[in-house]
Formats: C-alpha cells, sequence, structure tokens
C-alpha cells in the first residue's frame, strides 16, 4: 500500500517539475503537449505489455527492481536538468511512465492478492482509496512548494532517493507470488487476458460502462480553467480553490465510501454517479464561486466513491493468475478514456460555453447511472471465483463432504 501511494506521489511531482521544465526550456506549447504524451498517453498502451511479461515472475524480485528502474530515471533526468535535451527527456518520461504504470498494477495486484483471501478486500479499497485521494491532492501542491524552493533538480533528486528507499523495503517484504496460467509470448498473453474478459460477460460490462463514465467525468477537465476565469470572473485564484476543492471532495468521498464499503456495488455505484451528475448540474448553472465550489465538492465524492467501489466490484471478478494484467489493462482505460471526454469537453467549451459543457457531462452522468442495472445483470450466469477467508476455508477443510457445520 505503501509503495502504491508514494509511487502516485512522486509521479505527481515528477510530473509537475519536469512539465515545467521543458515548457521553460522549450517556451513552446507543442513540447508541453508532446511531454504529456510521453508520460501519461504511450505508457496506456505500452504498460501492459510489461506487465504481461512480469507478472509471471516473482512479485519479490519484480517490484524492487521496478522501483529501482525508477529510481535510475529520475537520476539521469536530474542529470538533464543542466545538459537538456528535448529528445532524451521525452524518452524518459516515457519509460517512467510505463515503469510507474506497471509498478501501479503489479502493486495492486499483490494488495489484492493479500487481502481477498481474509475477506479485507472492501476494507483494502477503502483505506487504498483514502490514500490515493490524498495523494492525488497533495501531489502537485508538494511538486510546487519543492520546486519553487529547491527547482527541478531537487524535485528530480527527492524522487530518485524516493524510489530507491522504497525498492529497498520492497526487496526486504515477503511478497506473494504471482499465479499465472503458464508460459507463452506477451502478445499471448494479453490475448489471453482479453479473452478472460470477454468469457464473463458482468466483467465486460463493468468495463464497458466505466470507459464510458469516465469520458463523461472528464469532460470538464479542459472547462474549468474556461469557467472559473472567463464564466465565473474569479481568475486563477478561483481556478485553483476549484481543482483543490475537487480535490477535497474525493478525499470526503473516499471517508464516505469507508462505512459503506459493504453495501451493494450497483446501489454505491449508481448513487456515486448521481452525485457527480449533480455536482455537474450545479456547476453548469451556478451564479457564483461559492456555489461552484459547492458542485466541486458534491462531484469530487461522488468520483471517489464510484472509481472505489467499481474497482473493488470488478476484483471481485477477476481470478487471482489475471489480477495484474486486468489491473493493467483497467489502469490503461482509466488513462485512455479521459482523452475523449478531453476532447468534447474542449470543443463544447469552444463553441458553445463552459455552462453547456457542465450541462452535458451532468446529463452524461444520468446514461451512465441508467446503465448500472444492466451492467450487472445476470451476474449469476457466470459466477466470479470465490475467496473464502482463509478461517472459514480452514474450518470447512475438516468438515466431511455431505455434512454441515451443525
Amino acid at each position: 500500500m505503501a509503495s502504491y501511494v508514494l509511487n502516485e506521489l512522486a509521479w505527481s511531482v515528477g510530473t509537475l517539475a519536469l512539465s515545467l521544465l521543458v515548457y521553460k526550456r522549450t517556451g513552446s506549447a507543442i513540447g508541453s503537449a508532446g511531454f504529456f504524451l510521453c508520460s501519461q498517453f504511450l505508457p496506456a498502451l505500452l504498460a501492459p505489455g510489461l506487465v504481461a511479461r512480469l507478472d509471471r515472475a516473482s512479485l519479490h524480485v519484480a517490484l524492487p527492481v521496478l522501483y529501482v528502474v525508477e529510481a535510475v530515471l529520475f537520476g539521469v533526468l536530474a542529470y538533464l536538468v543542466h545538459h537538456f535535451l528535448l529528445v532524451p527527456v521525452l524518452l524518459l518520461a516515457l519509460a517512467d511512465g510505463v515503469v510507474a504504470a506497471a509498478a501501479r498494477s503489479l502493486s495492486t495486484a499483490a494488495r489484492v492478492e493479500i487481502l481477498r483471501p481474509r475477506d479485507l478486500l472492501h476494507e483494502g479499497t477503502a483505506i487504498g482509496s483514502f490514500a490515493f485521494s490524498g495523494a492525488y491532492m497533495l501531489g502537485p501542491v508538494i511538486g510546487g512548494v519543492v520546486v519553487a524552493a529547491g527547482g527541478t533538480l531537487a524535485a528530480l533528486l527527492v524522487n530518485c532517493a524516493l524510489f530507491a528507499i522504497v525498492a529497498v523495503f520492497l526487496a526486504m517484504t515477503a511478497l506473494p507470488g504471482a499465479k499465472t496460467d503458464g508460459g507463452g509470448s506477451v502478445l499471448s498473453r494479453l490475448g489471453k487476458g482479453l479473452a478472460q474478459l470477454r468469457s464473463d460477460s458482468v466483467l465486460a460490462r463493468l468495463m464497458g460502462m466505466q470507459a464510458f463514465g469516465l469520458c463523461i467525468f472528464t469532460i470538464s477537465i479542459p472547462v474549468e480553467v474556461v469557467y472559473a476565469q472567463h464564466t465565473l470572473n474569479a481568475g486563477a485564484r478561483g481556478y485553483g480553490l476549484l481543482l483543490g476543492v475537487w480535490g477535497g471532495g474525493a478525499v470526503a468521498g473516499s471517508v464516505i465510501y469507508a462505512p459503506l464499503r459493504r453495501r451493494s456495488a450497483p446501489l454505491l455505484i449508481g448513487g456515486a454517479g448521481l452525485a457527480l451528475g449533480i455536482g455537474f448540474g450545479v456547476m453548469a448553472v451556478a451564479p457564483s464561486l461559492i456555489v461552484a465550489l459547492i458542485g466541486a465538492v458534491i462531484g469530487g465524492a461522488g468520483n471517489a466513491v464510484e472509481w472505489a467501489a467499481w474497482r473493488v466490484a470488478t476484483q471481485e471478478r477477476t481470478p487471482e493468475r489475471w489480477m495484474a494484467l486486468m489491473t493493467s489493462l483497467t489502469d490503461s482505460m482509466a488513462m485512455l478514456a479521459p482523452g475523449v471526454g478531453i476532447i468534447v469537453g474542449g470543443v463544447l467549451a469552444e463553441f458553445a460555453s463552459s455552462r453547456v459543457a457542465f450541462g452535458v457531462a451532468a446529463g452524461g452522468c444520468v446514461l451512465f447511472v441508467a446503465m448500472v442495472p444492466f451492467a450487472f445483470r445476470k451476474a449469476h450466469d457466470r459466477p466470479p471465483e470465490r475467496h473464502k477467508p482463509v478461517e472459514v476455508a480452514a474450518e470447512e477443510a475438516a468438515i466431511p463432504r455431505g455434512k454441515s457445520l451443525v
């Protein structure tokens, strides 16, 4: 859990520092766009292949090695701060994005493998959601402070040291072994993973529903700056408040999810999607920044609950031997699908208005909520692999077949 959260935190700090470095040295929006393309979009396409290769190895070796590689990559990037060359920086950012995404997926798979047999998956997800939301909110803030105090070089060196420390601690930790179905090439294993996904109709519908949801939920990303500065005339400070309050709402949503974690997944996902729709709707009609911030809090809370509940629902239906690869596929989807939402939001804000864009997002959330019952329909047709708590499994192992506990 700590390695997962620190990976997210360090990645946020490194992304902010490197994006500032690229823009400062190139003075071009194209250069910045190239950086984000290499650090976020392309890794989503490449990371599943790396996970397909590594999830057959021992996690006790694979995870520490990945973090050592990240430490080395950030060390080289730190060297390039004073010896700047755009192409090497972009290639290293691409490599780090792929490694970070793979480490994230393998860490999640290891955590699920530890928790699910003990029937603690919901509780672990609640803790992880809170920690991830905190890292999501604090990462850019910490990155800004470190860069302002010590420059880009300091931020990259801090990341280098942090990943090295994480690698050492993971090397000293007894991690679960990977469960796979044998060898084969990377492409073969990716094909088998997709076949596994298609074989469970509920899991496939959950993935499709979430892809649609992410396209809708991210319409607001390119709209918020226009909305804050021109629609509400709140300036840069208002834009920063809007982003910060959304992140605070996500933390609140993680707290809300904790006591509700055992409730029906369709109810949690549908209710959270409705909260997102209400949040976007409030922002669409908000007459002032204060009202818009209320909408952002509601939307951020719904965002956190929806993601956590959906993640648990998919993990419960995924066999352990496919957990790392399926996690990588879902993470890649979470990185690729927002591209559609960002394009739609940008077009709506440019040719209509930011309020229209938020209204479209609110309407899309209503459609998302309507999809939830359909996604879970006929779940009994193909039940997922169940994993009983260790204590229950031990008791049942001692019961002769045909006799009851009573």
